[in-house]
């Protein structure tokens, strides 16, 4: 079908993602009906299980920006500057983010977020949101879809935005010759809360990432705008002889208590409602979701979480998700005639892109829960800083490429392995930043790297 005779498009899925796309169709004339599973969130219905808080680096405020919701959202973010690292013993390290004032995080609540955008599509006048609606079926062929209570409905083209379980995704195995591949991280994860203080005041630094790494496991919190923090314990889902606990093995609140008083002795204070959330708040699963293709011709497509899983260390599932939004829209705006042709141009713009953040995602894992903690991290980061003050513009941790920066993933990926093996030739056998060849630094980076243009 040709862009410009679509005037209404239907939306699997209600969530960040598929509310924003919405938004930035209905800016450029297309009229959109959402179909969301879950009941209305301003009502009350509680979102789908999931963080309790989410960053946006870079690309999702971009997003946000061209949705015109840079301004309303801005009253919902708190700027978070660096990770705040706890050890055993409950002493603090700030491990700033970069070294200009623009490289900072903002943490938001997924909630407010959701309501936020919720409220934008439907001020558009061209957003339809129809909650309770759960997909049961899609024919490709007749394009007509199933829902829960508005029976049987025609489309002229479908973006499943439904997240990791998609449904849409699932459909599109019986009409193409899509190929899914799923790998579930050996670990799991529980929400626990850190509420504000009887007087209001946030019990943490209300501007970092607070994080416990342990080794094999580790705990985070990132705080709201109300001064209450959410809080991630992420441990494996079952111990073996490496790592003897995981939450198969915390099966009583004696077990639970003990656990959180030996590795967290700061945060689990913090925590009064340790034992009932331990109790009643069901253990996450995390994962990576890999499609062969995005989309059927120019009947279907899917973006976000749909798409591509990935695990939540880097901070980029929204900020990915957001991104497939607005690599579309320029699609669109760039002339593309039919859905087809933008549909095969947004997979080939983005496909290589979600690859390397998922891959990244894995790799900030293994980095936070093992690596932060140790002196050979420290002295990495401060060359690392160290370089990028000498030579701005040029080396820029991979980091802040991703975060702070919209080179696409696969570049930021390509750049940061570069800028690794740099890092490993100044680095071995050193044990102090005053040892460092420092002209042999610039020799090294004007030789394997450009200038960001």
């Amino acid at each position: 079908m040709r862009i410009r005779d679509t005037r209404n498009i239907t939306i699997i899925g209600g969530g960040l993602s598929g509310t924003l796309l919405a938004i930035l169709l209905a800016q450029r004339g297309f009229s959109s009906e959402l179909f969301e599973r879950s009941p209305d969130p301003r009502r009350g219905a509680p979102l789908a299980p999931g963080p309790g808080i989410l960053s946006l680096g870079e690309r999702g405020r971009h997003a946000l920006r061209l949705a015109g919701m840079e301004q309303a959202v801005g009253t919902l973010v708190t700027a978070l500057h660096g990770r705040m690292i706890h050890d055993r013993r409950g002493a603090t390290t700030l491990q700033p983010y970069g070294i200009y004032a623009y490289e900072a995080l903002y943490s938001i609540s997924r909630e407010r977020l959701t309501h936020c955008l919720l409220d934008a599509a439907e001020a558009t006048g061209k957003v339809h949101i129809r909650f309770g609606q759960k997909l049961q079926a899609i024919d490709w062929s007749a394009r007509t879809l199933s829902l829960d209570d508005a029976g049987e409905r025609t489309f002229d083209v479908l973006v499943g935005a439904d997240g990791a379980g998609s449904r849409v995704r699932r459909s599109m195995l019986g009409a193409s010759d899509l190929q899914i591949g799923q790998e579930l991280l050996d670990a799991g994860w529980k929400q626990l809360s850190i509420p504000a203080g009887a007087d209001g005041q946030p019990p943490l630094d209300p501007h970092a990432l607070h994080v416990w790494p342990r080794g094999g496991y580790m705990m985070i919190a990132m705080p709201d705008i109300d001064g209450n923090f959410s809080a991630m314990l992420f441990l494996p889902r079952k111990g073996d002889h490496r790592m003897p606990w995981g939450f198969a093995e915390l099966d009583s609140w004696t077990r639970q208590e003990a656990f959180m008083a030996f590795n967290f002795p700061d945060a689990a204070p913090l925590i009064p409602e340790l034992e009932r959330e331990f109790s009643d708040n069901p253990v996450g699963q995390m994962g990576t979701i890999r499609c062969s293709h995005w989309h059927v011709g120019g009947l279907g497509l899917l973006i976000g979480d749909a798409a591509h899983t990935i695990v939540p260390f880097h901070g980029q599932g929204v900020n990915a998700a957001f991104e497939d939004c607005t690599a579309l829209m320029e699609i669109i705006d760039g002339g593309a005639d039919d859905w087809d042709t933008a549909f095969s141009q947004l997979q080939h713009a983005r496909q290589a892109n979600a690859e390397a953040i998922a891959d990244m995602a894995l790799d900030a894992f293994r980095t936070m829960r093992d690596s932060v903690r140790h002196r050979e991290f420290m002295l990495r980061k401060a060359l690392e800083r160290e370089l990028e003050r000498l030579h701005p513009g040029v080396f820029i941790p991979r980091y802040s490429l991703v975060m702070f920066h919209r080179v696409p993933y696969v570049e930021a990926c390509r750049r940061g392995r570069v800028q690794a093996e740099i890092l490993d030739e100044l680095l071995a056998g050193k044990h102090e930043l005053t040892e460092v060849d420092l002209d042999k630094a610039a020799e090294l980076v004007s030789d394997r790297l450009v200038g960001l243009t």
